[in-house]
């Protein structure tokens, strides 16, 4: 099977960067993550960017939505209608197709290293102070969290009160703690190495923002 297949070739490329790294499974494991995501940056660099300006421009539309909200404030169904009629005059869709898609189009990638990692690899192995990678560490999972909730704090935010982020950061930040402390320390190296790259990701838009803002002065 294809599926099959395709983990099996993960679990092989990890094992070869395992041994080119002296042994280290964990750093392997980090490697492989990063070359992943790096490889699907150009993608959710142009994803990111598209959502980035659906949001600028659902902003833009704020003061009349709200006067809506409040206009329809017993009547939830005029409302959505109301909403609905509004992005569409304003040609803004209220969930965007293609970011959807591209969403979906990495799921199979690392549904397939999570699947790699999941089948019995790890058992003893050690990884700086962890002591066996097939289980769950609280200290990297709580260090993974933060690492993870940073990444809203490195992309730029089409609001610009910052307070609005404390709620979505403290959310993230919980459900990477509940997920991670179900699972091996080999998952959340993963996930930290890539949540590392999503930081480089919030910085180079960060980066092209800021150099668009001194370009319009």
């Amino acid at each position: 099977m294809l599926w099959t297949q395709i983990v099996e070739l993960l679990r092989a490329v990890i094992f070869a960067v395992a041994h080119l790294c002296n042994g280290s499974l964990g750093l392997a494991v980090c490697i492989v993550s990063i070359a992943l995501r790096l490889a699907l940056l150009p993608l959710t660099l142009r994803l990111a960017r598209r959502a980035l300006a659906h949001q600028r421009r659902i902003l833009e539309l704020k003061p009349q939505i709200d006067r809506l909200k409040k206009r329809y404030e017993s009547d939830p169904v005029a409302l959505l209608n109301k909403t609905s009629a509004l992005y569409e005059k304003n040609g803004i869709k209220m969930i965007d197709p293609a970011g959807m898609w591209g969403g979906l189009a990495q799921a199979p990638i690392f549904g397939a290293l999570y699947a790699a990692l999941r089948r019995g690899i790890g058992a003893g192995a050690r990884f700086f102070w962890i002591g066996d990678l097939s289980a769950p560490n609280f200290a990297l999972t709580i260090l993974v969290a933060g690492v993870t909730a940073g990444t809203m704090l490195a992309s730029p935010s089409p609001s610009p009160d910052r307070r609005a982020l404390i709620m979505p950061l403290l959310l993230t930040a919980g459900v990477t703690i509940w997920f991670l402390m179900s699972s091996s320390a080999l998952f959340a190296l993963a996930s930290g190495a890539g949540s590392a790259v999503n930081v480089l990701q919030g910085f180079i838009l960060r980066s092209e923002r800021a150099r668009s803002s001194v370009e319009v002065e």
